[in-house]
């Protein structure tokens, strides 16, 4: 397991979560967007917190995060094999242990969009990983420095799970440090927030984001980060996992003639191997950006399609459009493992066009 390596935009979350964990705050709840790297950030100053060559002075003047792990520590060594003791990551079975060693790794929410459908059960964080944790918190740490514990993503714990992490934050442990990530923080527990210390990580600036894309290889990065709502690693997962530049522009080029597709051509361009997750992301931009523009006058995602969308809505009514996007988010259920990817991608247009042409008449009615 390789050490990570810090993010280019990641600094000022990075001096303000030292600066917390200086002032010997015990738990620390960063969030925001997904596909920033949060998880990488939390994951990167549990490196430095368990870095022999730091916390052999003070606990804390290591958690103050001037600079980073030595690298070359038995600290150091452990957390590269991926075994350090008194390091914890705890997340849902769905979305397993990180894996450094990628080019950066999803946060959990972009994880689950691309990861196998499980069952509900699997996405959360239960009871009984909460009470082995605890349990494992009244041991004696095992190189007799701090020890560490990541949570993430914080909303996926199920409500007992909150409840038993509620107990081991009112009585911390001592030395002990709990990084809990979220990207929907307003779906964790009122008094689990209450307990942590909040730390918001921030969209990184586009120029930045866009400049490490291009370091990445990534192709038309601009476009990628736009569709990636800002979120850099969500930009370069959606041109690994996602659809293909020429897929992606045939199933845009249907989406725009809107009133004028017919059902022989959506059959016809439509391949028999196509990546559903990517392509119900694509409507579901299209739809936002319909929505957005008849409502505000605003495009996010296809700003070089004003005039099709302007065009678009002269029959196709708000309502209608809400219908169909309300039938995309049910799709994403089976985004992972459909019976038959180009029928299900098919019957999302087939809905498409019949919402535009067949006001009154709901998608899949």
């Amino acid at each position: 397991m390789a050490r990570l390596k810090a993010l280019p935009w990641q600094g000022a979350a990075r001096q303000s979560l030292g600066q917390l964990l200086a002032r010997q705050v015990h738990a620390v709840l960063l969030h925001g967007a997904a596909g920033i790297g949060k998880l990488d950030l939390a994951l990167d100053m549990a490196e430095t917190l368990l870095c022999e060559q730091r916390t052999a002075a003070a606990f804390a003047e290591a958690s103050a995060a001037r600079g980073g792990a030595c690298g070359r520590c038995a600290g150091c060594a452990l957390i590269a094999a991926g075994n350090h003791p008194d390091l914890r990551v705890v997340r849902p079975q769905a979305l397993g242990e990180p894996d450094p060693r990628a080019s950066q790794g999803l946060d959990g929410e972009a994880a689950v969009a691309v990861a196998d459908s499980r069952t509900r059960a699997s996405r959360e964080i239960r009871i009984e990983q909460i009470r082995e944790l605890a349990e494992w918190t009244t041991l004696t740490t095992h190189r007799g420095g701090p020890r560490v514990i990541v949570i993430e993503p914080a909303e996926s714990l199920n409500t007992p799970a909150s409840n038993a992490l509620l107990k081991v934050l009112e009585e911390p442990p001592p030395r002990t440090v709990f990084l809990l990530v979220s990207h929907r923080v307003d779906e964790t527990l009122p008094t689990l927030r209450s307990r942590c210390a909040l730390l918001r990580v921030a969209l990184p600036a586009r120029a930045e984001a866009t400049d490490w894309l291009q370091q990445q290889g990534i192709e038309q990065p601009q476009q990628r980060l736009i569709e990636a709502g800002g979120a850099p690693l969500l930009a370069a997962q959606s041109e690994r996992n996602g659809l293909s530049p020429e897929l992606h522009g045939r199933l845009l080029a249907l989406l725009r003639k809107g009133a004028l597709l017919t059902a022989a051509e959506l059959v016809a361009a439509v391949p028999r191997e196509v990546p559903v997750g990517g392509s119900v992301a694509l409507f579901q931009r299209w739809g936002w950006d319909f929505l957005a523009f008849s409502l505000a006058g605003v495009v996010r995602y296809h700003p070089q399609d004003v005039a099709a969308l302007r065009q678009l809505g002269a029959k196709w009514q708000v309502a209608e459009a809400c219908s169909w996007m309300a039938e995309l988010r049910n799709a994403r259920s089976f985004a992972d493992h459909p019976l038959n990817a180009k029928l299900a991608i098919e019957g999302m247009l087939l809905s498409y066009i019949r919402s535009i042409n067949d006001p009154g008449t709901h998608p899949g009615d």
